[in-house]
């Protein structure tokens, strides 16, 4: 882990690194004013995601005379030596404290967990914490805890990290088409594929998941199609692109992510969201069909010495 923005692979302007200042700040008074009681105790704050890893964005394009921004988010890791319950963060009025900052013109996400589950995590090779430590910059850390070495899961270990990452991505994946069918119902297509490809990304990743452990930083489908596909050929039969019409409308699923939601020209209809609807439905059938078989192959064998 970086211990300074110094390290990062793209140098931050002045006005950011003041801003992170400021974050940092106001993070560290919101829970100096607990700090009587333990379970507050702050441990750690991290900064991951793309201003860690290089790739942030902040620029203004201009197309047909409409003014789109493009701006990266902080991420933000608070460790703290417990967990803390929805109600007890909602206490430290942390977000609302930041965004009374105006001086803080960058969108803030933070997200919190107690040092115990983030080195379970790490130990169980999670890639969401791995790629925090291994990308993130630490903005404070108190000393007094550090982060577990990631361990070699035994098969069986395996196995059940893979049906638990199943049963939560597969899951998300389902109330994403929820909100796709609801969308359909009342005739915003737009929203409708939208949600359809964020159904179709969750998947994709699950099945990526159980099978080679990792998820892509990348919302690009056809990434994720084509990594999906080589796994196991089955899967070559859910978006087939063996004409022009089967490959024009994958491409409308993968423009839905940004241009669903951001430009006015984009349009799909009732027609092509349906058949886009069936695919992904194929998609959820072949993943549970499928992505079972390598966790059972996953729970036969045998550990090593």
């Amino acid at each position: 882990m970086k211990t300074s923005l110094d390290q990062l692979p793209k140098a931050l302007p002045p006005e950011k690194i003041a801003e992170l200042e400021k974050v940092v700040e106001i993070i560290k008074y919101r829970f100096e004013l607990d700090k009587d009681d333990p379970k507050f105790n702050l441990e750690m704050i991290i900064l991951f995601g793309s201003y860690a890893r290089g790739t942030w964005v902040e620029e203004t394009r201009v197309k047909k005379g409409i003014t789109h921004e493009y701006k990266s988010d902080f991420d933000i890791l608070v460790v703290t030596g417990r967990s803390l319950s929805r109600g007890q963060w909602m206490e430290l009025c942390i977000e609302e404290h930041l965004d009374s900052w105006r001086s803080i013109e960058t969108e803030v996400n933070i997200i919190h967990h107690g040092i115990s589950k983030v080195n379970r995590k790490l130990e169980e090779n999670n890639y969401f914490f791995t790629d925090v430590v291994k990308d993130g910059v630490m903005l404070y850390d108190s000393g007094n805890y550090t982060f577990a070495e990631p361990n070699t899961l035994a098969p069986q270990e395996k196995a059940e990290v893979a049906q638990e990452d199943l049963e939560y991505w597969m899951k998300e994946g389902d109330d994403f088409y929820k909100m796709y069918e609801s969308a359909l119902e009342k005739e915003l297509y737009k929203k409708a594929a939208f949600n359809l490809h964020q159904a179709t990304e969750c998947y994709y990743t699950a099945i990526l998941l159980v099978f080679l452990e990792y998820k892509p930083r990348s919302h690009n489908i056809y990434r994720l199609r084509k990594e999906v596909n080589s796994i196991d050929e089955r899967f070559k039969d859910v978006f087939p692109n063996t004409t022009k019409e089967e490959e024009r409308r994958f491409e409308l699923l993968k423009r839905a992510y940004i241009d669903a939601r951001y430009k006015k020209d984009y349009t799909i209809t009732l027609e092509e969201l349906k058949y886009l609807g069936g695919r992904n439905r194929m998609l959820r059938a072949h993943a549970w069909k499928i992505a079972p078989e390598n966790i059972a192959r996953l729970r036969g064998m045998k550990s090593e010495a």
